[in-house]
């Protein structure tokens, strides 16, 4: 049976090879195609949903590379007096369209540095990575069903029961078991998220002990996890078994 690609990023978090708190997307990627290589080596099945995976991560490992690029430029943009952000080009007209101002050009110009130093600066965690690789999963999908194009509709699930084997495997059953039956107690309705600090606490865990067997639980579809703000609280919500 082939490993799915969420069951080869959870695996190469558990093995050390990559932070789940801090996700380096380039690291990322690079690992990522090393296991593939390994197991074309070895002979064994590679499913078509993780070669597409393989080429998100890719285009991610672009964009960053791009996004790096373009802030080098900035720091070294540093050095510039402010009248060069007021570029000729900065007040040509596209049409009709009115010139902006030099207060306009030399805000549009602040915002565009802020957004590119948070982009480079924020932690990723593996959870955000999870979900931005499976909402451009959905969205390729999108795009082959225009064109209709076959694909095989069970490659469009993750396949959880696979994912709780391997976790299973790993000796993780025991204090997944231990995280649900406390969120039982603190959440017994769904309706009140925990903050997943608070769960460890509670179960007398290291945070980062707990973080993996709750993404098991995710995939498994027993809890939901929220986070309001990149690299805040990350609060673990309990799906009720009538939702499921």
């Amino acid at each position: 049976m082939a490993e799915e690609p969420v069951e080869i990023l959870v695996r190469m978090a558990e093995d050390g090879e990559i932070d789940p708190w801090n996700i380096d997307i380039v690291l990322v990627t690079d690992r990522f195609l090393s296991e593939l290589e390994r197991r074309r080596e070895l002979d064994l099945r590679i499913s078509g949903r993780t070669l597409l995976y393989a080429s998100i991560l890719l285009r991610m490992k672009s964009d960053a590379l791009l996004e790096q690029s373009a802030g080098d430029e900035d720091d070294a943009d540093q050095g510039v007096d402010d009248a060069d952000l007021f570029a000729p080009e900065d007040f040509e007209s596209d049409g009709d369209a009115p010139l902006p101002g030099p207060i306009e050009a030399l805000e549009r110009e602040i915002q565009r540095r802020i957004r590119r130093k948070e982009y480079r600066t924020r932690p990723i965690t593996l959870y955000e990575l999870i979900t931005q690789l499976k909402l451009a999963e959905k969205e390729e999908r999108r795009r082959q069903r225009r064109r209709h194009l076959p694909y095989d509709d069970e490659d469009d699930l993750v396949i959880a029961e696979d994912v709780v084997e391997i976790a299973h495997e790993e000796a993780f059953d025991e204090i997944s078991s231990r995280i649900y039956s406390t969120l039982l107690l603190l959440d017994p309705n769904g309706s009140d998220p925990v903050p997943l600090s608070r769960l460890a606490s509670e179960i007398n865990c290291p945070l980062y002990e707990v973080y993996i067997p709750v993404l098991f639980l995710m995939l498994e579809d027993q809890v939901d996890l929220l986070q309001e703000e990149f690299y805040g609280e990350i609060f673990v919500a309990r799906i009720p078994a009538s939702v499921i």
